[in-house]
This record gives C-alpha cells, sequence and structure tokens, in this order.
C-alpha cells in the first residue's frame, strides 16, 4: 500500500473506534499521521535529490498555508510550555500533548499530500463514505431495535443513531462535516443540460450511471441518519450552515448555473419535507421546544467554564485539565453528581483551557480557512474547487454553530476530520486546476543545483 491509499484508509478509520476517544485509538492514529508525514518528507527530499531541484516540490497550497501552519504548531508548543510551568493539572496536560501534536500533523499531512483535483476528490469520498458507513449501521441498529455500538451492547442513547460513537451528538457532528463535503462534490458535478432532446437525454442517462447519483444517495441517508439522532443543535446547525452557505454562494459564486440554484433548493425541499417527514424531523423539534434553561444545565456549566477563564486569562488552567479543575469553579446551581469531563461549549473550553493568546490563534486560523472557503467560491473559475470551497465554509459554519452548545471539538474523530476541511479549504483557494501530480508552490522556477534550467 502507498502513502496517499494508506491516508485515505486512515481518513476512512477515524470514527471507527468510539470516534478516537479511547487512549489508544487516537494514539494509533497520531503514530500513523507521523509515519506518513515521515515517509512523505522523505519521498519530497528524495525526489529533490533525484532531479538535482534547488528546493523540495512543496505544493502551492503548503506553501501559501504558512500563517496556519505557524499558528497550529505555535499553539502545541504554547500547550508544552504551559505544561510545565501553568497548568493546574500537569498530567492531564501531559496526557494532552501528544493529541495536539496529531492535529498539527495531521493538517501538516494533508496540505503536504492533497495536491490534485483527483486527489481532493479521493479524499472527499473517504470522509463520505465513512460517514455513509456510520450513518446505515447506526440507521439499522436503531430502526431494528438492536442497538449495539462498536461490538458492544449501548448504554446509553438507546432509542437513537449513534453509529459507533457513544454520543449522539457526535455522531452528529461527524455527519455534519462530511455531509458538507458531500454537497460541496455534488455542486462541483453540476451541469446545464443542452443540446437538442436527444442530447440532453444522453446527458441525462450518463448522470445517472455517473457517481453523482451514488453520491445524491448517500447524502440522503446521511440526513436520515442525522435526523434520526435526534440532536438539536446537529439538525439545527446542518440546516443553517446550508441556508446561510447556499446564500454565500448565490449571491459570490462565479459562473453559477440554474443547475446550482435548483440543487441548493432541492436539497432543503427534499431533505426537509420528505426525509424529515418519513424519519421523524418532528421529534427533533419537540426536543427542541421543550428545551429551557429549567431542563439543562449546559448554560451554567458554560457560565462556571467562563469563570474558570477569567481567573485564568492569559495561561489558562492547563490543556486536558477541565475534568479535574472544573469542580473548584461549579456553582451550586449545578447539582448533577456527574463528572463533567468536558464543557458543552467549545469556545468557553478552549479559553478556559488554553488562555487567551493560544484560543485567539486557533480562531484566526479557523477564520483564515473561512476566508479561503469563501474566496474559492467567489475567484476561482475552476466549478470542482468552487464546490469545495463550498464545503468548507459550510463545514466551518456548521461545526462553528454547534459547538456553542456541545464539545464535538473534544471529540478526536471530529477534530481531526474539521481540522482535515480546514487543510481543504487551502488546497480548494490554491491549488491549481490541473491534473499534474506535479502542482507545486509555484511560480518559481525548478532549476538544477547548478543553475541549468530544467
Amino acid at each position: 500500500m502507498n502513502r496517499w491509499n494508506a491516508f485515505l484508509v486512515l481518513i476512512f478509520l477515524l470514527p471507527l473506534p468510539y470516534g478516537l476517544v479511547p487512549d489508544w485509538a487516537w494514539t494509533i492514529a497520531g503514530v500513523a499521521v507521523f509515519t506518513l508525514l515521515a515517509l512523505e518528507l522523505r519521498g519530497l527530499l528524495s525526489e529533490q535529490s533525484k532531479l538535482q531541484l534547488e528546493s523540495p516540490n512543496i505544493p502551492i497550497a503548503f506553501d501559501r498555508a504558512t500563517v496556519p501552519l505557524v499558528l497550529i504548531w505555535g499553539v502545541q508548543f504554547c500547550a508544552l510550555i504551559q505544561w510545565y510551568f501553568f497548568s493546574l493539572s500537569p498530567f492531564d496536560s501531559l496526557m494532552s500533548l501528544p493529541k495536539g501534536f496529531f492535529y498539527a500533523g495531521l493538517f501538516t499531512l494533508a496540505l503536504l499530500m492533497i495536491n490534485t483535483q483527483k486527489r481532493t476528490e479521493q479524499v472527499v469520498w473517504a470522509v463520505v463514505l465513512a460517514a455513509g458507513f456510520q450513518a446505515m449501521y447506526g440507521s439499522v441498529m436503531t430502526l431494528t431495535g438492536l442497538e449495539y455500538g462498536l461490538f458492544i451492547q449501548k448504554e446509553h442513547y438507546k432509542g437513537v443513531a449513534t453509529g459507533t460513537y457513544v454520543n449522539r451528538n457526535h455522531l452528529a457532528g461527524y455527519l455534519e462535516l462530511a455531509i458538507a463535503l458531500g454537497v460541496g462534490l455534488l455542486l462541483a458535478q453540476t451541469a446545464d443540460y443542452k443540446g437538442s432532446v436527444r442530447q440532453r437525454l444522453r446527458q441525462f442517462v450518463r448522470m445517472l450511471l455517473s457517481s453523482k447519483v451514488l453520491l445524491r444517495l448517500l447524502l440522503a441517508i446521511l440526513v436520515i441518519a442525522l435526523v434520526l439522532t435526534r440532536s438539536r443543535m446537529g439538525n439545527t446547525a446542518f440546516f443553517a450552515s446550508l441556508m446561510v452557505t447556499g446564500a454565500i454562494a448565490l449571491f459570490m459564486m462565479r459562473n453559477k448555473t440554474k443547475s446550482t440554484t435548483i440543487l441548493l433548493g432541492s436539497l432543503l425541499i427534499i431533505d426537509i419535507a420528505i426525509v424529515g417527514t418519513f424519519f421523524g424531523v418532528e421529534k427533533v423539534a419537540e426536543r427542541l421546544q421543550s428545551t429551557s434553561s429549567q431542563t439543562e444545565s449546559r448554560d451554567e456549566v458554560t457560565r462556571d467554564t467562563l469563570k474558570m477563564f477569567k481567573s485564568y486569562p492569559i495561561s489558562g488552567v492547563g490543556a486536558g485539565a477541565f475534568t479535574h479543575v472544573y469542580p473548584v469553579f461549579k456553582g451550586d446551581d449545578v447539582r448533577t453528581p456527574l463528572l463533567y469531563q468536558h464543557a458543552h461549549n467549545d469556545y468557553a473550553q478552549f479559553l478556559a483551557e488554553f488562555g487567551l493568546p493560544a484560543s485567539f490563534a486557533l480562531f484566526v486560523m479557523v477564520l483564515w480557512s473561512l476566508r479561503w472557503g469563501i474566496s474559492a467560491m467567489r475567484q476561482r473559475n475552476s466549478q470542482f474547487y468552487q464546490g469545495v470551497g463550498f464545503a468548507c465554509t459550510m463545514a466551518i459554519i456548521a461545526i462553528g454553530i454547534h459547538s456553542m452548545v456541545d464539545f464535538n471539538l473534544q471529540i478526536p474523530a471530529n477534530a481531526a476530520t474539521f481540522v482535515l476541511i480546514l487543510a481543504l479549504a487551502a488546497v480548494a483557494r490554491w491549488t491549481p486546476h490541473s491534473s499534474s501530480r506535479r502542482s507545486t508552490s509555484g511560480r518559481r522556477r525548478r532549476r538544477r543545483k547548478h543553475g541549468t534550467s530544467i
């Protein structure tokens, strides 16, 4: 198996072992990432030596992503300093360090390896197919009443889809990201039917025999599973992100066709009116209506987490230290005997654990990628990369909404997939529209070491 196929297998397997939550699972994933990264760097250096290049053949997306790369690696080194000098729970911070380096390594690896349109499409399919497995497995378990997770009978969230995750909200978070990528890939393949009736019929038949139909069916399955999770904010984030990104696309996308508008409209109409009707979107609505400050303690936990941040605004309490530090700040009105391992608000938890400087760096990195996603829709002439830009924009907005009331970014598989999408935003914005394997950073001319042009 070559490096690229191993990378695709890794992306597909990320959510399988309980969303990589067990320590052994994300440790194996981290080792795989850094092994592939070492092999990829060795391959680039070997190519440089063989072709006698002045510098390694670095993809243009990697070259353009200097700021995000500095930010994500800078945060990891800040966490290292924080663990040694400032953490209130040094052991927990030490245990979380490899996880942070895993994310940074994956971001770097993705920028190095995803350097052509073909590879971009393949990695999107890897995520969509992985989510398709989660969706079908979770839906079958729910509809048949078998209620098994990964080879073990479920103890929690019976009657709702969880896939191989423990928590339905985290399956919903993964599905949001995958659906966004799938919708973007659909947009990348849209085409107007032109010519005579016979020609249009031929184009329609060709479409029916293409992977586009399979993709649309997979998206319907993913939406069914999302509804079956009964996740309130998961469903809200998906539909809100689709509408917001759709509006941005219709306003900003270059050379948009009628089929683009029809596709975006059909996604909302078909998925809400038909899929939702048959698979219980009204139950999600009932959960939303029954939500109140009396039935939820998330608001209070977020309040207490922000108190934690205000007590240590610069240094933070330490990456991974929330579980053992939160009881000190826990309000009297939070009466549950359960131990909170995470705040149900990613923004508050990042601020409390990492402090303002590191959290701000992560926030800037995400905004940088969001800007690239929107720019890809607005500035690229390639319909394919416009679609990928749409996907990244929708995914970032979806997880941004969901993170206000949940902790998807504390789940390694979801966080790793989100990091992959941030890298795809750079790919969508900067990768040349070419099938060449050697699309590089540049506008720089490749020369031999002795100055002879290649």
